[in-house]
């Protein structure tokens, strides 16, 4: 009975040792599929991936790290071919890191041989080891009594529960990379939009307020001045809104009707649809029921369907802006009659700084921050192709009354 015992323990043992190591094996590829993402982003939002247990250096090409302010530190030379590292308990103190076993992943950040390294501490790791020591506890006193008869049955399940706790560890992580990746784009626009349109937006403002003062009667000169000053502050609005958006904070929703939100839209890509020579047509809004929203953040993800849409079409060409009303939701749909998206390029469409426009016609970011609204408003945006040619993008909220 003893020897049967000590054999279900040191089995069950091993099993929890495994699942210690391959818990690391897996932090270890999700800190490198998180330097991947992180290389790629702008570098002011590298620092806003920083938190406690986590650490964000920059390895150069003779593998000495530094921490994002420039200041050495003690990792061990990392050779180029390494992509993840695992520190021990003292390694992991000398960095700044709680003295448990860490995990860096590493992905390279253009071509200068510069490499991003993420640190991260087995914090979970740890926690999930004393469950499982936990559970180890619990299984021999158990066993000492049903060895005989129910050993294997109890095997059976801690495998089975391992599994599953695998595959929800997976689905977690992925939730986790999905998170991490909308907040780095979310901050890096925030930041990049409040510090460089700050000080020209308040320039055109104090310029459009002197036109104004200026105006004594001028009908056309009080026009074009409060017209400036009104596309000023819908600007200013739509920083506030996305800088919330990047800190997470809650939205003020409103009933608004599609009609509106179209003609609004409308209004703000006139210029460039006049400018590139694409007829802009507008249908089925005037019957659709109301939705909530931001408008103003919402119109903004309009706008960002249309010049999309409007860059893809040729002169002469016609871009076209439904609503279609379902039973418990609205869909706002754009549809071109340009050479369209692949499906490989719709899938990828509205990841972070992606986009197949020329060097410097494009940021990448336009879907992203669209599909970002319509998840904050939660509605969905979908992009694709269309037959014969074309593209087809639509952004869908719920109706005022499903979405309340």
């Amino acid at each position: 009975m003893a020897i049967a015992v000590l054999a279900v323990g040191a089995l069950a043992y091993w099993d929890e040792r495994a699942r210690s190591e391959a818990g690391l094996d897996d932090l270890g590829t999700e800190q490198i599929a998180v330097a991947e993402a992180a290389a790629s982003a702008p570098p002011d939002a590298l620092r806003s991936l920083e938190r406690d247990g986590r650490l964000v250096l920059l390895v150069d090409a003779t593998g000495h790290a530094t921490t994002l302010d420039g200041a050495p530190v003690a990792l061990p030379p990392v050779p180029p071919s390494t992509h993840a590292l695992r520190l021990e308990r003292p390694q992991a103190a000398a960095l700044g890191l709680p003295a448990r076993v860490a995990m860096v992943g590493l992905a390279p950040m253009g071509t200068t041989g510069t490499r991003i390294a993420i640190a991260e501490t087995a914090e979970r790791q740890r926690d999930r080891d004393r469950e499982g020591f936990a559970r180890l506890v619990l299984a021999m006193a158990l066993a000492t009594g049903l060895v005989a008869s129910f050993g294997g049955l109890a095997l059976l399940r801690q495998r089975r529960q391992l599994r599953l706790e695998r595959e929800l560890a997976v689905r977690a992580k992925d939730a986790e990379l999905d998170r991490l990746s909308r907040a780095a784009t979310m901050a890096a626009l925030g930041s990049g939009i409040a510090h460089e349109l700050a000080t020209p937006l308040g320039v055109i403002v104090g310029r459009a307020e002197q036109l104004l003062a200026r105006a004594n009667g001028d009908e056309r000169m009080t026009k074009n001045a409060q017209a400036i000053l009104d596309q000023a502050e819908h600007v200013d609005g739509v920083i506030r809104g996305l800088l919330g958006l990047a800190r997470g904070a809650p939205i003020a929703l409103q009933e608004t009707a599609p009609s509106e939100l179209v003609r609004e839209a409308q209004a703000l890509v006139e210029h460039r649809f006049a400018r590139a020579g694409v007829h802009l047509e507008l249908g089925g809004s005037s019957s659709a029921p109301a939705v909530r929203c931001e408008p103003r953040l919402f119109e903004h993800a309009l706008v960002n369907l249309l010049l999309n849409a409007c860059d893809a079409s040729p002169a002469g060409a016609t871009v076209k802006l439904a609503v279609e009303p379902g039973a418990s939701e609205v869909a706002f749909v754009v549809t071109d009659d340009g050479e369209g998206i692949t499906a490989d390029n719709a899938a990828r469409a509205i990841q972070p700084f992606f986009t197949t426009k020329p060097a410097g016609k494009g940021t990448g970011l336009g879907l992203a921050i669209a599909n970002e609204i319509a998840s904050t408003h939660r509605g969905s945006l979908a992009i694709g192709p269309r037959e014969p040619r074309g593209t087809r993008a639509s952004i869908t909220l719920p109706i005022g009354s499903a979405h309340a």
